[in-house]
């Protein structure tokens, strides 16, 4: 191609500087001057706008997965990373926080394998047997401040409890806490603020919450078709839960049970990308959720609403059929079917990529034992049981705060007062004994 020296061949605009003049350009920030033209670029933290002329701030924290370990907060041009002053300093990086008590108070693994329940270092260096001789125990839940064990054997049709000391290894005998119509125990959480255990039924298909002894035991939400995994957030009083059927979804309802608070955050129906949602878990310093999917085999994260998804890992990455997850500091920890293996990871950038240990039996449930796993929160019900006579029941305020509702286990109904629980039996039932001594409704050929 001739290339005229005098330049006559190239056009007009050519070895023009139209960054000479901002009237030329109109560029918001920066102009850089090109061979036959010119283009506009934004001072860090800005990005160009759809005219590529003008910036406007890039929301680091909502752009960038992980941008902070903990609260992330967006400024002009910025941003900046806050760890909650009372359980974590700021790392010199200024984005990753460090737990106070790092030095102090060691976190535990505790993950069942059907037949046994164990508890591991989280650098797998130590291991015990918590539990054995189990016939097949699939979900579980502790309370640390009464150092309480939790768990469910789906073919002993059992809800049982212990006592647990994963440092000294000294743990209790296991107790039934429930063995009345457990038939499809499957998922289970414990409301350590208010100390009440819900779990899910598969065969029932229901919601169901009692006292932690197995007590005033009330279904909450019914027609959950193939529930799954199940975790709660007394601090904004909202329950989290799956179903894997054809119609799969992650729901959330308040934990009192109100109808009113229902909504499917993911589904199938709504065009999310999901399947069989099998495990879930709550970051309680981020206010996310995390959830695995075990047919499309991956790890993503949400806000509380479903808003803002961001995946973590994916089937290439080594995630083959999660179970269960857990979330302490920093670190992701899950089980895995398929690998039969503990596994762990960066929460945010999947990054670190671990296997803990390999089991002989496909592992199941599994839960990082330490106090901040259990945040104090405040308890409506705290002070004489906010006045009811049986279910004292925490709820939600739109994560505008909790309330306190009075329920009643089944079989009740809840009289005028909106407080006092009236024994409702059926005309094949009869009461156990005088009205406020003994008002349970039981089968008439009981007696």
């Amino acid at each position: 191609m001739s290339d005229c020296p005098n330049g006559s061949d190239e056009p007009l605009h050519c070895g023009v500087n139209e960054c000479a003049r901002i009237e030329d350009n109109q560029c918001g920030h920066k102009c850089v001057d090109t061979k036959d033209s010119y283009k506009c670029e934004c001072n860090p933290g800005f990005k160009l706008m759809a005219d590529g002329k003008a910036c406007e701030d890039v929301d680091e924290c909502a752009e960038i997965p992980g941008a902070c370990s903990q609260q992330c907060v967006n400024s002009v041009g910025s941003y900046s990373c806050k760890c909650h002053p009372d359980f974590y300093i700021r790392e010199p990086d200024g984005k990753n926080c460090k737990r106070i008590d790092a030095d102090s108070v060691q976190p535990w693994l505790i993950f069942t394998n059907k037949y046994y329940i164990r508890n591991m270092s989280t650098d797998a260096s130590e291991m015990r047997i918590v539990h054995q001789n189990l016939k097949n125990v699939v979900s579980m839940d502790f309370h640390y401040r009464r150092n309480e064990l939790y768990f469910a054997d789906v073919s002993a049709k059992t809800i049982y409890r212990s006592s647990i000391d994963p440092t000294s290894g000294e743990n209790g005998e296991k107790e039934v806490v429930t063995n009345q119509d457990t038939n499809g125990l499957e998922g289970m959480a414990l409301d350590w603020v208010n100390d009440k255990l819900y779990w899910l039924d598969r065969q029932t298909q229901h919601m169901i919450v009692s006292e932690l002894d197995g007590r005033n035991r009330k279904t909450l939400m019914t027609g959950i078709e193939d529930p799954r995994a199940i975790v709660v957030h007394p601090g904004n009083g909202f329950i989290f839960f799956t179903s894997w059927h054809l119609h799969a979804y992650i729901g959330r309802i308040g934990m009192d049970g109100d109808s009113k608070s229902f909504t499917r955050i993911l589904a199938t129906t709504n065009g999310d990308n999901i399947a069989w949602p099998n495990a879930l878990a709550i970051d309680y310093f981020t206010d996310r959720l995390w959830w695995a999917d075990a047919h499309l085999d991956y790890i993503a994260y949400s806000d509380f609403s479903g808003n803002g998804r961001q995946v973590v890992l994916k089937a290439q990455d080594n995630i083959k059929h999660v179970f269960a997850m857990s979330i302490l500091d920093n670190t992701l920890f899950w089980s895995d079917w398929n690998l039969k293996a503990i596994l762990s990871a960066d929460k945010f950038t999947g990054e670190n990529l671990k296997v803990l240990r390999n089991s002989t039996h496909r592992p199941y449930d599994v839960h990082v034992f330490h106090p901040l796993r259990q945040r104090d929160y405040d308890n409506p019900c705290a002070v004489q049981n906010g006045g009811c006579s049986h279910l004292c029941l925490i709820g939600s305020n739109n994560f505008q705060g909790v309330k306190s509702t009075c329920a009643c286990p089944d079989n009740f109904v809840l009289a005028h007062d909106k407080k006092t629980c009236i024994a409702n039996c059926t005309g094949s039932q009869h009461r156990c004994g005088p009205p406020g001594v003994d008002d349970r409704c039981v089968p008439g050929y009981w007696k």
